[in-house]
């Protein structure tokens, strides 16, 4: 089965205030060698249709080398299903850093799905993620309303995209936005732990629509769940093209952070009660999806090596 490996070196610009490898950044680089290997295999433009996860299990700090391996699971007519890792180097050691599992469709000039000129095949298991996605995208569309209304505690996010964060078919670099995503996620939690905070999760993602050079992003960031010294952050983005005011549903997803003291320890958080039926139920399936992620996260440490 065909790989693709990429390594990167974690210079002083890509770590946080705190020393730590960017969050955002090292989505980005995982979303990039996934990137790449889709390119190999659909010989042509292609974008991220979906994330089911990134879990960052390991921080990078300045120095680590990074290698990450991208390997396709499943294809279909026109997307592959693609796991992506991340080992980090230290002292002729490697540990798991990160690992994703990300859909991306092949398109053409007009950034319709077009066929595949490689085909990778499928399994009963990768068919049943596929058809999990397809539900949670049904789900998606249907909820396009703004997200921060009947919410506690969020912020909104709102920039233009110019050229500098596009791809060669003129929308908007996925591993960009998942920059832009971690950025903004986190300044919700910070601005509410009141402290500083390591992100340790991206939940799944279905990319409705595509965000076009131009558009203004907006990421609408709402605190959706409190633990002890965790915290989830839901977002919903939306691209709003600045001329005719259309503002256009992209995706809906949760990243988990951890709060953190001034020596990275995890530190205790304020709790959020429920003050809104809508809140109370977003907050009931965020603990539900909680305890499905931490099984998932112990799987997939005890099961992936970097050998």
């Amino acid at each position: 089965m065909m790989k693709l490996e990429t390594y990167y070196n974690v210079y002083p610009w890509h770590a946080n205030h705190f020393g730590s490898l960017h969050g955002g950044i090292y989505m980005n680089w995982l979303i990039d060698t996934a990137g790449m290997l889709m390119s190999g295999i659909s010989r042509g433009n292609y974008l991220l249709a979906s994330v089911d996860y990134i879990y960052l299990f390991k921080p990078g700090k300045v120095g680590d080398v990074i290698r990450i391996i991208a390997e396709p699971l499943a294809s279909w007519e026109s997307s592959v299903e693609i796991k992506v890792k991340a080992c980090i180097k230290r002292d002729n050691k490697e540990e798991l850093g990160a690992l994703g599992l990300t859909t991306y469709v092949a398109v053409d000039e007009n950034n319709r799905p077009r066929p595949l000129p490689i085909k990778i095949g499928t399994n009963e298991e990768a068919n049943k993620r596929k058809e999990k996605r397809l539900e949670r995208k049904k789900k998606d569309a249907e909820d396009n309303e703004d997200l921060l209304p009947g919410m506690s505690f969020g912020r909104s996010y709102i920039r233009t995209i110019y050229p500098e964060h596009g791809f060669m078919n003129g929308i908007l670099y996925a591993g960009k936005m998942y920059t832009m995503l971690d950025e903004a996620l986190a300044i919700v939690a910070k601005l509410y732990s009141k402290g500083n905070v390591f992100t340790a999760s991206a939940g799944y993602a279905n990319f409705l629509t595509p965000v076009r050079i131009g558009d203004i992003l907006e990421i609408q960031g709402a605190i959706e769940y409190t633990g002890n010294t965790s915290l989830d952050v839901g977002a919903k983005v939306f691209a709003i093209n600045h001329y005719t005011g259309e503002k256009r549903l992209v995706t809906r997803t949760v990243f988990s952070f951890v709060a953190i003291d001034e020596n990275g320890k995890p530190k205790p958080i304020n709790k959020i009660t429920p003050a809104t039926e809508k809140e109370k139920r977003i907050f009931d399936e965020r603990l539900k999806e909680r305890e499905e992620r931490i099984k998932l996260s112990k799987n997939i440490q005890e099961s992936e090596s970097c050998s």
